[in-house]
């Protein structure tokens, strides 16, 4: 298993520059930004649905300047996870949210990005939480069978807030959308103070990793100050013939605590 690095890590820099900063590291893989009006290094969502070609055409001069390989693709479509998500209450702003999908996936092709990480959708206080786990469900289908057209994998990463904010929440999710995979990140659980024999259910079902030390009550933390066992992940990972890479991921609002 090997290693990439977000290049959203360095996200207060231009995109050339976060990409020159992955490959002096020694990196050769990275993951692309998609965020909504966040940062100078990532892709507008509604840009990249507009017109993929040209936003693609962007990327690839400097991926092969810095030889770098595309490992994932983030694209969020609202400003925060409630804002514009996949199971928002309005059916306008979901099927926008499919067209953002759909020019994410022919990005990812283009750029030669095997899967993209999305949002699953949160609780909405307008609906039950079985109701908006339905709506998730029914647009995460959609998404999966359109990135589908494109050879690209869709992921989502269970996060505090959202319709999969428990490892067993997630796995409805996964149970229910055939082709779905998840993007971990053990940080978003640690944070709840959910236990590690609950999370390792994901792991055969895990398409990304994303990896920063972390505590109970903390969502990053200096690696001497964490408790997550990256050796016995990585094993379980192994175990279970995961063929993906594992995302060094630091983000530069959360800070060390």
């Amino acid at each position: 298993m090997r290693l990439s690095v977000a290049n959203y890590s360095f996200e207060v820099l231009p995109l050339e520059a976060t990409l020159m900063v992955c490959r002096s590291l020694g990196f050769s893989a990275v993951d692309i930004a998609g965020f909504y009006q966040r940062g100078k290094c990532s892709f507008e969502p509604q840009d990249v649905a507009a017109d993929p070609h040209r936003q693609a055409d962007s990327l690839k001069p400097l991926l092969e300047k810095y030889q770098l390989a595309v490992t994932d693709f983030f694209p969020q479509f609202g400003a925060a996870p409630s804002l514009h998500s996949l199971n928002d209450p309005d059916e306008a702003v979901r099927a926008e949210n499919l067209r953002f999908v759909r020019g994410a996936a022919q990005f990812c092709q283009l750029i030669g990005a095997p899967g993209m990480t999305i949002l699953p959708g949160v609780d909405h206080v307008s609906r039950t939480l079985a109701e908006n786990l339905a709506v998730s469900v029914e647009y995460l289908r959609q998404a999966v069978a359109i990135a589908a057209e494109y050879g690209v994998e869709v992921r989502f990463e269970p996060h505090m807030g959202s319709v999969a904010d428990t490892p067993e929440l997630a796995l409805h999710l996964v149970n229910h959308v055939p082709g779905l995979k998840v993007t971990l990140d053990i940080a978003h659980f640690m944070l709840q103070y959910i236990p590690m024999e609950r999370i390792y259910a994901l792991i055969p079902h895990t398409g990304h990793v994303h990896v920063r030390q972390a505590k109970p009550g903390k969502l990053q933390v200096a690696h001497a100050d964490g408790v997550i066992d990256f050796p016995d992940l990585i094993a379980r990972l192994k175990a279970v013939n995961y063929r993906g890479r594992s995302q060094l991921n630091m983000s530069a609002r959360t800070g060390l605590k």
